[in-house]
């Protein structure tokens, strides 16, 4: 016997041996060692001696005290070798032993279902083996992962708090309620799924009008301390947008319709009466790290149509935040240069010699395992090797800029996968496209995209084509 074999012993009465006989040779069979009078009780030991060493032996793990009718009424009379064992059991149990030893394990039911239990260990929590069902089997398992300590259910580590308590000066609770109420919706009410996605949208407008920059700090410092802040709602967004995907609801048209809306509310002057180019900058940093985030998450469940959608969308943006005039662009107006982080947070930091540090920032903003490092960077990416094949022809800026793609150091699988005929057509809805040669025309026919790279690296943000060759595309089942 080595150190890791369970041992345990088996308390019974005679009106149910050969069953109990049954159940020590499937437990020596799953690898537990068996104390049984059958088995270790030989003639001329002392029957009681016999009794009270295996049931205070220290390396018994479990003792199995099998319940019957025969076994409960002896027990419960102290009569017998069931009594003198009742004795010794019950003073162990009321003592210092641990608690979980002992084990009822019920054999037999009166004519009205109730389990047959001695008194001293009736309020005990019991495995049910009195049935020869498929109930049986359930509770067989139960008791040997009890003899294993290898419980079914396993309480999780302690994680640690949330972020969102340290850094919630927002009050974001009704949109986490909303977020429930969404990803709770089923039928086909209408009124009520557009009723809970412009509470939605309200909701998520108004509070991130809440997120201004504090005016007891400078505004270097401020707008890292008003970004680490916007972390908790860019989270809540991410769960607002898996709520649409598990609900069914519409997802492009509802997150275009969000997106549009708060980059139009959040870049608002008209009260101010002007404005600077880093006025915004907190919103600016904002939505485009909502967009990738929602790449990401688009990609990560496979809603390709969706997201073509999402990225063929025309926006309808305010480009003069001094009026309400409204301007066809496309997404890349949503990526922007954020002047602060890059020109006065950087050189004051820790590592001033950074390629980007508001790229560094983006991606070590994770929401595991959804949003991570990779998947992050690797959305960014998507967003810059897609957009010159949309042929985008708003007044959008002419590019979208992947500033984050040195932080990406895995392959991409996603366009790898398209050597299968399978995952072309699954990820065709992508480029809009429904066949594996429309896939290969609008991937290999587009104009080659200026290449994105930092000055004084030699590492670019990659083509799709730098990650699979035309005629691999389709070539496998």
């Amino acid at each position: 016997m080595t150190d890791a074999t369970k041992k345990v012993f088996i308390s019974y009465s005679w009106a149910v041996q050969e069953r109990v006989i049954e159940l020590a040779e499937r437990l020596i069979a799953n690898g537990i060692d068996v104390i049984l009078d059958v088995y270790d009780l030989k003639e001329g030991q002392d029957k009681y001696a016999f009794m009270e060493q295996s049931v205070n032996d220290p390396v018994v793990d479990r003792v199995l005290i099998i319940c019957d009718k025969t076994y409960t009424e002896k027990a419960n009379s102290r009569n017998g070798g069931v009594g003198d064992e009742t004795a010794i059991i019950s003073s162990d149990i009321y003592g210092q032993v641990k608690q979980e030893k002992f084990i009822p394990i019920i054999f037999e039911v009166d004519e009205e279902g109730r389990a047959y239990c001695p008194s001293y260990i009736k309020s005990r929590i019991y495995i049910d083996l009195s049935s020869e069902d498929d109930r049986y089997e359930v509770e067989y398992e139960k008791l040997i992962r009890n003899i294993y300590e290898k419980p079914l259910y396993k309480k999780p580590a302690i994680g640690v708090k949330p972020e969102w308590l340290e850094n919630d000066t927002v009050d974001l609770s009704s949109i986490r309620d909303l977020i429930k109420q969404v990803r709770g919706y089923v039928g086909e009410n209408k009124s009520k799924a557009d009723f809970l996605l412009r509470r939605a949208t309200d909701e998520f407008v108004e509070a991130a009008k809440q997120y201004t920059l504090p005016k007891d700090k400078p505004k270097d410092d401020g707008l890292l301390q008003v970004i680490d802040q916007l972390k908790g709602y860019r989270d809540l967004f991410i769960d607002f947008c898996e709520a649409l995907v598990y609900s069914a609801m519409p997802v492009s048209e509802t997150i275009a319709s969000l997106i549009e809306r708060l980059y139009n509310e959040l870049h608002d002057a008209r009260e101010k009466g002007s404005y600077g180019d880093t006025d915004f900058e907190q919103y600016d940093f904002l939505i485009w790290e909502l967009f990738i985030s929602i790449t990401a998450t688009m990609l990560h469940y496979e809603k390709y149509a969706e997201l073509y959608d999402l990225l063929t969308n025309t926006y309808f943006l305010r480009i003069n935040y001094l009026d309400s005039n409204v301007h066809a662009c496309n997404y890349s107006e949503f990526r922007p240069y954020i002047r602060t982080i890059e020109e006065v947070c950087k050189p004051k930091s820790a590592e001033p010699r950074l390629l980007t540090l508001t790229g560094k920032i983006l991606v070590e903003r994770e929401k595991k395992p959804l949003l991570t490092r990779e998947s992050i960077s690797n959305a960014d990416i998507v967003l810059y090797q897609l957009y010159p094949l949309f042929k985008l022809s708003t007044n959008g800026n002419d590019q979208w800029y992947p500033i984050s793609f040195i932080y990406h150091r895995e392959s991409q699988t996603i366009w790898q996968k398209l050597k299968s005929k399978e995952n072309c057509l699954k990820i065709a809805p992508l480029f809009g496209v429904h066949t594996i040669e429309e896939l290969k025309s609008i991937i290999f026919g587009a104009e080659p995209i200026e290449k994105i790279r930092y000055a004084h690296s030699f590492e670019s943000a990659p083509y799709i084509p730098n990650c699979i060759k035309i005629e691999e595309i389709g070539s496998l089942k």
